[in-house]
């Protein structure tokens, strides 16, 4: 244990949260390791220009203002901004089974935009490639074994043997974490019996830098907008949420009439469908952690909370975790704690578990709202989101809220 290397700080894992705290904190001054199992040479291979609707990367997120203000702090946005990314000004949501309908513009909030879809593995190209220039450690293309409490200190254990030691270790292992459950930190979870089918498209029309989503009572239908190297504005990425048995069905069928049943989805709003990639199906669970910190120890991103993707807000919940980490520990680095002090912690637990808890539980009403068909129920929606729609200054801010302009 003596020949083990000490850090302040490790963070685990090297995806979109845990990159850019490890970031954030080396620039507090803290000496940072970040654990990777990933290869470095992987993660900051660019990908070739797209050409076809298999060129895109299945996995998008829509980032929002306040985590693209975060990101820019880091350096990574301009990564970002030089790669593929899509800007979008508006967004259209409508009740498939009624004639409720809303759009938000991002004119009307004095915005550049509503936020950016991004291929996930070019925000951590973006992430890591100012990691290669920065005082972060990077220990990467190995797996974690084991994570124990060793006095005042944590343990991690290596795969190839080797020990590290941290005041603080920060879990951002994602949502199936090994190191929360070495913590001993329980969750409460449950499944929707829903699967989000994702993959990407060609429209015969443009899709006009808008986000499209369509609820229906099994489940809701989003179209994010992609662009190319040349500017093309007719692929889109699609995040098809459906009950499980639907999404069997829907995964079984072929190209062509999955394609078809996609244009009826949508109703046909950017025209037909003229092209599909290949379809993933990933099963929909709800989970939070009861607690987010122990002794030493914290978690972040998708290993404290997943939610429903109805929103897209899964990445900019992580963000917010990132950002209020950053707060709490450089407040500790200015007064002189441990980056681990159980105050520090506390408070980063504080004021994240409850606006976390807030937008699960949004996610959860919109979800029980539009999955249910009775009469009165059909009624109010819709016509809530038609009187939404009519009442700028109440949906600006609502809007502005979820771009995180509001804080």
């Amino acid at each position: 244990m003596s020949d083990a290397r000490v850090f302040d700080i490790l963070v685990v894992g090297g995806g979109m949260t845990g990159t850019a705290l490890a970031l954030g904190l080396s620039r507090q001054g803290w000496q940072v390791g970040l654990i990777e199992g990933g290869d470095r040479d992987t993660l900051l291979q660019a990908p070739s220009p797209v050409e076809r609707v298999a060129d895109f990367e299945p996995r998008v997120s829509a980032i929002s203002v306040a985590s693209q203000q975060l990101l820019e702090s880091l350096g990574a946005w301009q990564g970002v901004v030089a790669g593929r990314h899509c800007p979008y000004q508006g967004m259209t949501v409508w009740d498939g089974d009624g004639t409720g309908r809303i759009h938000f513009d991002a004119a009307e909030l004095q915005a550049r935009a509503l936020g950016t879809i991004v291929e996930n593995r070019s925000l951590v190209r973006a992430l890591f490639e100012v990691v290669e220039t920065s005082d972060v450690e990077l220990i990467d293309s190995v797996q974690v074994t084991s994570c124990a409490q060793a006095g005042d200190h944590r343990s991690i254990e290596l795969a190839d043997g080797r020990t590290l030691m941290a005041c603080l270790v920060i879990a951002a292992d994602g949502a199936n974490s090994r190191l929360r459950q070495w913590a001993g930190l329980p969750t409460r979870e449950w499944d929707y019996d829903q699967q989000a089918i994702v993959c990407t498209v060609r429209t015969a029309q443009s899709h006009r830098y808008t986000a499209w989503q369509r609820f229906s009572q099994t489940g809701p239908l989003a179209f994010l907008p992609l662009a190319t190297e040349s500017g093309d504005e007719h692929f889109c990425s699609i995040v098809w949420s459906q009950d499980t048995e639907e999404a069997r069905r829907l995964m079984a069928l072929d190209d062509a009439t999955y394609a078809a049943e996609l244009e009826r989805a949508i109703e046909r709003e950017l025209g037909a469908v003229e092209a599909v990639s290949q379809r993933f199906a990933f099963p929909l669970r709800q989970r939070h952690a009861k607690d987010y910190i122990a002794p030493g120890f914290a978690l972040v991103g998708d290993a404290a909370h997943t939610i429903h993707p109805l929103a897209g807000q899964g990445a900019n919940l992580g963000y917010g975790d990132v950002r209020v980490m950053l707060e709490e520990l450089a407040k500790a680095k200015g007064t002189g704690l441990s980056p681990a002090h159980e105050l520090v912690l506390a408070r980063y637990q504080r004021r994240r578990k409850g606006e976390n808890l807030a937008m699960m539980a949004a996610m959860e009403g919109f979800k029980q709202l539009f999955g249910r068909d009775e009469l009165p129920l059909r009624w109010l929606r819709n016509t809530g989101m038609r009187w939404l729609d009519g009442l700028g200054p109440v949906k600006n801010r609502i809007a502005a809220e979820a771009m995180g302009l509001i804080l």
